[in-house]
């Protein structure tokens, strides 16, 4: 007040301020997280670990393990999971496991080499409370403490990452954080098995888009990602994407060009270098290119 006495609404806003996440909501929608595992225990146990640390009132973990051969599943069934032992099929195949089993309104992918933030849930689901988004994902970051060959991995072209239409719309997010209505994921027919290993991801956001609906981004769900460890494994990678969007090119035409480049209609938000002005790349940075 004039007086430099209170004002009633400090009340208000220092009780708001010490609300946790838990209590913006009186009811929260069931969330599937589904975690696809392939020989991953080097870091399935991170993976859980960090999911274990959520509080989310009212999720359920699925370890899809598409025939893991060193431990994978020992390892899982320390964790309060639902451990699916699947032969091994390939990436879209475990998830479509883990959509049939799972029991939530929306189920959301962490891959195995990755950690959730404790909050990762809640963020998904306020992003899915707009009625036409049935989908949404959040930042992938390198884990502080990777190691040289990672960190610069992770600099790299060619990685996971987003590609925003705007600050909290997106024509893309990638598979190791993302998250869907069930009932968008069944009316496309869920993931197409054709992709093993990569491009599953892609492939799903452009059949929701072209359906007329939206793809949310989260920029607080948020997650740390293992990248690759070797330049060997790196490349491998690469060459595995570049399988992947030729399969993609013949299923969805009007979004590739004549020279068979993919048309995108959104920003990759990250600093522009001497090879993207001299090639002019087809994902263009926007005005907000140079964020950080």
């Amino acid at each position: 007040t004039a007086e430099r006495r209170p004002k009633p609404a400090l009340g208000v806003g220092r009780g708001w301020a010490r609300w946790r996440l838990h209590g913006l909501r009186p009811r929260w929608p069931r969330i599937s997280v589904v975690v696809c595992a392939y020989n991953a225990a080097a870091t399935i146990e991170e993976c859980l670990g960090s999911l274990a640390r959520c509080d989310y009132p009212n999720l359920e973990i699925l370890v899809a393990d598409d025939g893991s051969t060193d431990g994978t599943r020992d390892l899982a069934r320390r964790y309060p999971v639902r451990l699916l032992e699947l032969p091994h099929g390939g990436l879209s195949t475990a998830r479509n496991h883990g959509i049939a089993a799972s029991t939530g309104d929306i189920v959301a992918f962490l891959d195995s080499d990755a950690a959730c933030d404790p909050e990762w849930p809640y963020h998904l689901a306020l992003s899915l409370e707009d009625e036409n988004v049935v989908a949404t994902g959040g930042p992938n970051l390198p884990f502080p403490d990777a190691g040289f060959v990672e960190r610069v991995v992770a600099a790299s072209p060619g990685g996971p990452v987003e590609v925003l239409l705007s600050d909290d719309r997106a024509e893309h997010v990638p598979g190791c954080n993302m998250a869907f209505r069930k009932d968008a994921l069944d009316e496309i027919g869920c993931f197409d098995p054709v992709y093993t290993a990569a491009g599953d991801d892609v492939d799903v956001c452009w059949k929701l888009l072209d359906r007329g609906y939206e793809i949310a981004f989260s920029p607080a769900a948020q997650v740390l990602h293992h990248r690759r460890a070797t330049v060997k494994g790196y490349l491998r990678q690469q060459v595995g994407y570049g399988k992947a969007e030729r399969l993609m090119a013949s299923r969805h035409k009007h979004r590739f060009n004549r020279i068979g480049q993919a048309r995108w209609s959104g920003f990759i938000y990250a600093g522009p270098n001497a090879l993207s002005r001299l090639l002019r790349p087809v994902v263009y940075h926007g005005s907000m290119g140079t964020a950080p």
